[in-house]
C-alpha cells in the first residue's frame, strides 16, 4: 500500500483557516498531514497538535525540523509532549536545514554541509537516548552520503529530495532518474538488513494533456537535464491524472517508493491522482 502526504504551509493562517486546510487534506485522501519548519511560518508543534484536533484519520508529521534550531533536551520534551497528545499519530521528520538566511536570523552559525550533518547525527543520537521506546517513527531526508547513511541506519523512513545543492546554479537542482536510482541503491546497501520505508518529495505537480510542454515549463528545476531525461525524472509529476497515477505506480515498482509527499501547492491536483490509486 502506497502512502501519500502533503506539507501544508502555515504562513498567515488563523486557527480556522489552518483546521480547514487540514480537513481538506484528509478529505482528499492524504495519509499524512505534515508541517514545515521555517522562521517565517507558524511554529511546527502547535500546528501539529491543531492538525490532529482537526482530523481523525491522517498521521501528523514534521517535514522536516531543522536540526540546528533545537537543543536536544528541549526538543525531546516537545516531541514527547506532542506524541503524548497525539497518541500514535506523530511522525518526526528531521533534516539539516538549508536556508542560510534563516540561520543568520536565528543567530546560529550556518557552517558547512559537514558541520550541519554533525548536528543532525548528534541530535538523532541524543533523542534516541532521551525518548527511548517512546520515540515516534523517525524520517530523515536528504541526498548526500552522510545524511542518507544516517537515515538508512537509524530512521524508519528515508526521504529522497533528489535535489542536491549545485554551486554552478547557486541553488538546488534535480538529478536524473539514474542518479536517483543510485541514491536508492546506496540507502539499501547502507541499511544493513533493515528495510526502511522510502519516501519521495516531488518538486512539482502539473496537470496537463501536453506533458512535454509541461515538463519544459519546469526546466528551471533541472537546467542541465535533456528533454528525454525530464520525461523520466521521478521528482516531476506532469501529465493527466491517469498518467500521473501510472507514473506513481511505475516509480514505486522501480525504486521501491512506498510514500509520496507533495507540497500544498499540489494538494488539489495530486488529490485527483490519489483518487485513481485507491
Amino acid at each position: 500500500m502506497i502512502r501519500f502526504g502533503v506539507v501544508l504551509i502555515t504562513e498567515g493562517c488563523s486557527r480556522t483557516e489552518w483546521m480547514d486546510k487540514c480537513r481538506r487534506a484528509e478529505a482528499l485522501g492524504y495519509d499524512v498531514v505534515a508541517v514545515p519548519d521555517h522562521l517565517n511560518l507558524l511554529a511546527p508543534f502547535p500546528c501539529a497538535v491543531l492538525a490532529a484536533e482537526a482530523t481523525t484519520r491522517p498521521r501528523i508529521g514534521t517535514y522536516v525540523l531543522n536540526s540546528s534550531f533545537y537543543l536536544p533536551a528541549l526538543l525531546a520534551r516537545d516531541v514527547a509532549t506532542t506524541a503524548q497528545l497525539l497518541g500514535d499519530r506523530l511522525e518526526l521528520g528531521l533534516g539539516t536545514g538549508y536556508v542560510k538566511a534563516e540561520f543568520e536570523r536565528a543567530g546560529i552559525p550556518f557552517g558547512t554541509a559537514s558541520s550541519r550533518a554533525d548536528r543532525l547525527e548528534s541530535l538523532v543520537k541524543e533523542l534516541d537516548a532521551a525518548l527511548g521506546e517512546s520515540a515516534p517513527p523517525l524520517m530523515i531526508g536528504g541526498h548526500g552520503d552522510r545524511i542518507l547513511r544516517l537515515a538508512a541506519q537509524r530512521a524508519q523512513t528515508v526521504s529522497f529530495t533528489g535535489a542536491p545543492y549545485r554551486a554552478e546554479f547557486g541553488r538546488t537542482a534535480l538529478v536524473a532518474a539514474d542518479a536517483l536510482a543510485e541514491r536508492v541503491a546506496f540507502v539499501r546497501a547502507e541499511a544493513g538488513g533493515r528495510a526502511p520505508e522510502l519516501n519521495l518529495l516531488p518538486k512539482a505537480t502539473v496537470i496537463t494533456r501536453e506533458r512535454r510542454a509541461g515538463l519544459e515549463s519546469l526546466r528551471r528545476y533541472a537546467p542541465d537535464l535533456t528533454a528525454e531525461q525530464l520525461m523520466e525524472v521521478p521528482t516531476l509529476l506532469v501529465g493527466t491524472p491517469a498518467q500521473l497515477a501510472e507514473q506513481v505506480k511505475r516509480d514505486s515498482e522501480r525504486y521501491g517508493f512506498a510514500y509520496f509527499t507533495v507540497t500544498e501547492a499540489a494538494m488539489e491536483d495530486f488529490g485527483k491522482v490519489i483518487e485513481r490509486l485507491r
